[in-house]
């Protein structure tokens, strides 16, 4: 009995064993077996997935491209709108009645209420084209204007027409014209202030500019800080033209006196000891000289200015003490 069950555990062992190595061979086997087609299976995948990345990216250029081409040609649309709509504008303002046709004769038949209406619409007309910075436009409806009524306005705009066009000298004019229809208009008084100012002619720019301050109560800040601005300048440009203009003057006599007494002497008179004549230089240095010891110091530097110019034309010959000057 025990030997019956001795033989059952050996051969139950074996079989384990035999198990074992069939195992064993069987995973290096299938190891070996099934490694290439995992890498061949990994590699397919990168090739596939490259590939597949590829036509993404060019899809994204090419949208990125249909986008740009599509914003440009917005763009040259929006342009093309907008040259458009300003083409129509000016269609529109042109094809307007055009009271500016009327004669004079036709004009002086209008009653007053006419008159104004008329005139309004042209300086309306004028309004949309000094917007569009058509200024020679918009100063022909305005001058169009005025020939139906006298209003400080129409010339107040014109002046603003020709202020963009720099023409400073008409700006002032006709701000001049306006300011006689209407003395208090500020518009007016501030636009002929700066035209004032732009020619230099500071002091009628600041009498503008501080009269629009005083009818503003102060509070027109545009007015008031331009007074400063315009303040400034004028300073400058007066102080600048008094120093060009200044004559030279002289110290106190008694500074003068004190400096010519710290030298031992101011120089002896020219004489002659043989009966002779002084030369002319000789002689306005002894005048200098005698200015001179009378303190009256003027008079003794333009003898000194004769004397010198009289050495000059005798080439110093013949002087004997108008020379020592030099």
């Amino acid at each position: 009995m025990s030997n019956t069950t001795g033989d059952k555990a050996v051969q139950k062992s074996a079989s384990v064993l035999e198990k074992l190595n069939l195992n064993e061979r069987s995973w290096k086997f299938y190891a070996a077996a099934s490694i290439p087609p995992v890498l061949v299976a990994g590699l397919a995948l990168w090739y596939y997935s490259s590939r597949t990345a590829e036509p993404t990216k060019k899809d994204d250029k090419k949208k990125r491209s249909r986008k740009s081409k599509k914003s440009k040609k917005g763009k040259a649309t929006e342009d093309s709108a907008e040259e458009k709509s300003a083409a129509a504008l000016t269609a529109s303002l042109e094809t307007e009645d055009a009271p500016e046709n009327l004669t004079d004769e036709q004009i002086a038949a209008l009653d007053q209420a006419e008159l104004v209406k008329l005139g309004q619409s042209l300086k309306s007309r004028g309004n949309k084209f000094f917007q569009a910075k058509r200024y020679e436009k918009a100063i022909e409806l305005y001058t169009q204007a005025l020939r139906f009524a006298k209003d400080p306005v129409f010339y107040s705009n014109r002046a603003a027409c020709y202020a963009a066009s720099s023409d400073h000298d008409k700006v002032i004019q006709d701000c001049t014209s306006a300011l006689e229809l209407e003395s208090r208009y500020v518009k007016a008084l501030i636009r002929r202030a700066q035209a004032y100012e732009s020619t230099e002619q500071y002091r009628d720019s600041l009498y503008d500019f501080t009269t629009a301050c005083i009818l503003e109560d102060f509070g027109n800040s545009l007015a008031a800080t331009s007074a400063e601005r315009v303040l400034k300048k004028l300073a400058e440009a007066e102080a600048h033209e008094r120093v060009q203009k200044r004559s030279p003057r002289l110290p106190s006599k008694s500074f003068i006196s004190g400096y010519l007494n710290s030298f031992r002497n101011c120089g002896d008179e020219a004489a002659v000891t043989d009966g002779s004549v002084l030369c002319e230089a000789d002689a306005l240095f002894n005048e200098a000289l005698s200015f001179t010891a009378l303190q009256e110091y003027s008079q003794a530097i333009e003898s000194v200015d004769k004397a010198v110019a009289a050495v000059e034309k005798t080439d110093g010959s013949g002087v004997l003490r108008a020379a020592d000057i030099y």
